[in-house]
C-alpha cells in the first residue's frame, strides 16, 4: 500500500487546494450548476406573499404618520405592529421564497448585512425553543454579544431597547414551530405574551413575520389579540391535476433555459405524476430534485436530461434500492412507495425467523374502517 503522502504547494489554502484538485469536467460543470442553482423559480406565491408584505409596510408607514399627528395619535390600532404567517410543509418553499423577496425589496436594503441600517433582521427559532433561548436569538442577529447568562425578563428588555437602536422595526422568525416542542403550555404561552407585546410596545411596535410549519398558525390562532392583528400566506403541496403544466414549465427553466439540454423525453404526464410523488407534492423538493438531476446529467456529458438522471438523483437523495426507485420502478403499483422509506432495509434472516414465530392468521377486513 502506497503511503506516500503527497507534496503540499506551498502556503495553499484550503479553498486553492479543492479547486486545483477538481477535475476539468467537474469544474465546467460547476458553471452551468452556478447558473441552474442561483435561478429562481416563481409561482402565484410569490405574488401572494409580496402584495402581503406591501400590506405589512403599508401599516407601518400609516402607524408612522398616526404618530405624527395629534387626532391619529389617539386611535390605538394604527400605533400597533402587525403580524404575516408563512406556513407550509417542509420542502414547499417558503425559506428560499422569503429570503427572495427580503433582499429585493428595496424597502429592506442591507438586508443580511452586519451593521446595516435594515430596518429588518431575520432569526431562526432554536431548537428546543423556550423564550429565553429565542431572545438570545434575537440578541445575536442584532449584533449584541455576551458571554453572561442571562435571565429571561433582561434579555427581553435587552430585545426591546436593542430593537430601538438599531432602528429594527421588522422581526422575521423562522422555523416557530420550534416553540412546540417541549408541549409546555406556559412557555408556549410565555412566547405568545412576548410576541403580542413586541407589537403592541407603546415606545417601539414591531412588525412581525412568521414562518413555519402549519402549527405555527394554529399556534397563534389561540390568542385572539395575535390573530386579530394577523395575516396569513400558506404554501400549500402541489397536486397533480393542477400543476402539471407549472411543473413541466419548471423543468423547461432548470433543464433548456438554463441548463441548456434537451428535455423532450420528459412532457409526458406519467413523469410529472412520479416527479411530483418523489418530491411529496412540495415544490422546493420538486426544484431540487430537477437541479440535482441536472447536475447528473451535465457530470456524464449528456445533451439531454433524461428520466435516468432523476433516478440517479432520487438513489442520491434517499439511499432507495433499484426497485423502489419512484422513476424507475416498473410495476404498476410505483405511486404506492413512500418517497422517504429509501434507507430503511429488510433483513431476510430476520424476516424468516419473525415468520417462523408467528402463528398464521386470517388477514383482516379493514375495508371502511
Amino acid at each position: 500500500m502506497d503511503t506516500t503522502v503527497p507534496d503540499l504547494v506551498t502556503h495553499e489554502d484550503a479553498i486553492a487546494r479543492m479547486r486545483r484538485l477538481q477535475s476539468e469536467r467537474r469544474a465546467r460543470g460547476g458553471d452551468v450548476m452556478a447558473s441552474v442553482l442561483s435561478a429562481y423559480f416563481g409561482t402565484s406565491s410569490d405574488r401572494l406573499l409580496e402584495a402581503e408584505l406591501d400590506n405589512l409596510v403599508d401599516a407601518f408607514l400609516l402607524s408612522e404618520d398616526a404618530g405624527n399627528s395629534d387626532a391619529a395619535r389617539r386611535v390605538g390600532r394604527l400605533r400597533e405592529g402587525r403580524a404575516l404567517t408563512i406556513v407550509g410543509e417542509s420542502g414547499t418553499g417558503k425559506s428560499r421564497t422569503l429570503d427572495r423577496h427580503f433582499l429585493k425589496r428595496e424597502e429592506f436594503a442591507g438586508y443580511g448585512a452586519p451593521n446595516s441600517d435594515c430596518m429588518l433582521i431575520s432569526v431562526t427559532a432554536p431548537s428546543p425553543c423556550t423564550l429565553r433561548l429565542l431572545g438570545m436569538s434575537v440578541l445575536a442577529a442584532l449584533g449584541y454579544e455576551t458571554t453572561r447568562e442571562l435571565k429571561e425578563n433582561v434579555v427581553w428588555d435587552l430585545v426591546h431597547h436593542q430593537l430601538e437602536l438599531r432602528g429594527v422595526r421588522f422581526l422575521h422568525i423562522d422555523e416557530l414551530q420550534h416553540v412546540l416542542q417541549s408541549r409546555n403550555q406556559l412557555e408556549i404561552a410565555k412566547v405568545q405574551d412576548t410576541l403580542k407585546g413586541l407589537m403592541q410596545h407603546r415606545q417601539w411596535p414591531v412588525w412581525l413575520i412568521l414562518s413555519g410549519l402549519p402549527a405555527v398558525a394554529t399556534m397563534l390562532s389561540g390568542d385572539e389579540q395575535i390573530w386579530r392583528r394577523t395575516r396569513h400566506v400558506t404554501f400549500e403541496d402541489l397536486t397533480l391535476e393542477r400543476d402539471v403544466s407549472l411543473v413541466r414549465r419548471l423543468v423547461a427553466f432548470y433543464g433548456a433555459e438554463k441548463a441548456s439540454l434537451s428535455i423532450g423525453s420528459l412532457a409526458d404526464d406519467e413523469f410529472v405524476a412520479r416527479l411530483l410523488h418523489a418530491a411529496m407534492y412540495r415544490l422546493g423538493v420538486v426544484i431540487e430534485l430537477v437541479q440535482d438531476a441536472i447536475r447528473h446529467a451535465v457530470l456524464l456529458g449528456s445533451s439531454a436530461l433524461e428520466v435516468e438522471h432523476f433516478a440517479a438523483a432520487f438513489a442520491a437523495r434517499t439511499g432507495c434500492v433499484p426497485d423502489r426507485n419512484i422513476f424507475t420502478a416498473s410495476t404498476l403499483d410505483w405511486h404506492l412507495i413512500d418517497p422517504r422509506e429509501g434507507l430503511q432495509r429488510k433483513d431476510p434472516a430476520d424476516s424468516t425467523v419473525k415468520d417462523k414465530k408467528k402463528k398464521p392468521r386470517a388477514p383482516r377486513d379493514t375495508r371502511n374502517k
